[in-house]
């Protein structure tokens, strides 16, 4: 019974690194620094355990609007909306989360996620009641969207062994400066089916976000999606696994950039000729540095790289944040009654990113919502030029460009 209690754990430190490493030649960086600032506290929602577009895909996307541009600062914290989230599921049965801008209504309104719904029964069961295993984000289930003019898309893949919650501070972020941010399970690499039994029959990752850019135009009549997204605007962004799977999906018509977290691209694949941002930890032992900057360096302009520093795989997730701050997926397995049976290379696996030297993650969040939502904008042409990509309000990033 140990045996098979440890082998759940173990696939389970593996999800948490949702990746591996590797080396490659870094690129030549320019460090900027800045002293910090005080950030905007982020907070984070997450869906219950139940419940195309022709752009332009030029590295000058076009303006399309005359508002004031925002200071680095303020792209750091929460945007001027409320936020909603709703559920749906994909014609392959595979859910997906969207998160989007609300009204007042949604003001003052939370949503919990607990890992526990995520994992096989029998893992489950073994985690007790007490275990502190929840992330909660400002955000209201169904709320009504915000009125007016359709806005622009961000299909999210979640990594190896992740879940479609798995980065809930940042999309609710995204969504509150006014983007659809959709992410879906992917049955092929997700928490459960790892865990659990593989789905033989899960479609490639890549159509997933296919398939839900396609729910997302194709709501006529939805109480919720109706006229809520402008499946002509549309990017990505993908962690670990998933930076991959966006990479072959960038190509595809109407795509008109992409942010990849804490991953790379495989040697010699040609990555799309489309406006990218690399955004990688100096303490990643799961997917190196090194890796992303190769990436970055065969990536066509304009693209850029940033390298946080003390920051680790998971901060680009909620993992390291869940219940009071210091759960992680060894403290569960610990919980479960299995710590012992967990190897020192396994419990870095299945923390890295959330633990000394690495600054918290809540720290760290600011810098990544400041160049997520700098960069989307600029190539949904909501500003003239990127902000917030050379200069930061954050301490401790490496800024390249090309």
């Amino acid at each position: 019974m140990h045996r098979r209690l440890s082998s759940l754990i173990i696939l389970v430190l593996v999800a948490a690194s949702c990746g591996s490493g590797g080396s490659s030649s870094s690129s030549t960086e320019t460090t900027t620094t800045v002293a910090p600032t005080t950030t905007a506290p982020v907070t984070t929602t997450t869906a219950p355990p139940t419940t195309t577009a022709v752009v332009t895909t030029t590295t000058e996307p076009p303006t399309t609007t005359t508002a004031a541009p925002p200071t680095p600062d303020e792209l750091a914290g929460a945007g001027p909306y409320e936020v909603g989230v709703t559920t749906r599921t994909l014609p392959t049965g595979n859910l997906v989360e969207i998160y989007y801008p609300s009204t007042e209504v949604a003001a003052g309104r939370s949503e919990e996620y607990r890992i526990r719904d995520y994992v096989p029964a029998l893992m489950a069961a073994l985690i007790p009641p007490e275990s502190l295993d929840s992330f909660t984000v400002e955000a209201a289930r169904d709320a009504p969207a915000s009125p007016g003019e359709p806005f622009p898309v961000v299909l999210f893949s979640h990594g190896f062994s992740g879940f479609r919650l798995q980065s809930t501070a940042l999309l609710r972020h995204l969504a509150s400066w006014g983007m659809v941010v959709a992410s879906p399970d992917h049955p092929s690499r997700d928490l459960s089916h790892i865990l659990g039994e593989a789905d033989e029959d899960a479609p490639d990752a890549a159509d997933d976000l296919r398939a839900t850019l396609a729910v997302l135009g194709d709501s006529l009549g939805d109480p919720v999606l109706d006229n809520l997204a402008d499946t002509s605007l549309v990017a990505l962004g993908g962690h670990s696994a998933g930076g991959f799977t966006i990479v072959s999906v960038a190509g595809d018509d109407g795509i008109a950039g992409y942010v990849s977290y804490a991953s790379g691209a495989g040697e010699g694949i040609e990555l799309p000729d489309v406006p990218s941002l690399f955004i990688a930890g100096s303490g990643d032992t799961v997917v190196l540095p090194e890796v992303t900057a190769s990436a970055f360096e065969r990536a066509p302009s304009s693209s850029w790289m940033w390298t946080l520093d003390q920051t680790g795989h998971l901060a680009f997730s909620d993992l390291c944040a869940v219940g009071d701050g210091d759960s992680t997926l060894i403290d569960l397995a610990e919980a479960a009654g299995v710590g012992d049976f967990i190897s020192e290379e396994l419990r870095r696996l299945g923390t890295d990113g959330c633990e000394l030297p690495n600054r918290p993650v809540e720290e760290v969040w600011p810098a990544i919502h400041q160049a997520s939502t700098g960069f989307y904008r600029w190539v949904f042409g909501i500003d003239a030029e990127p902000l917030g990509l050379d200069s930061t309000t954050v301490e401790s990033v490496t800024v390249d460009s090309h």
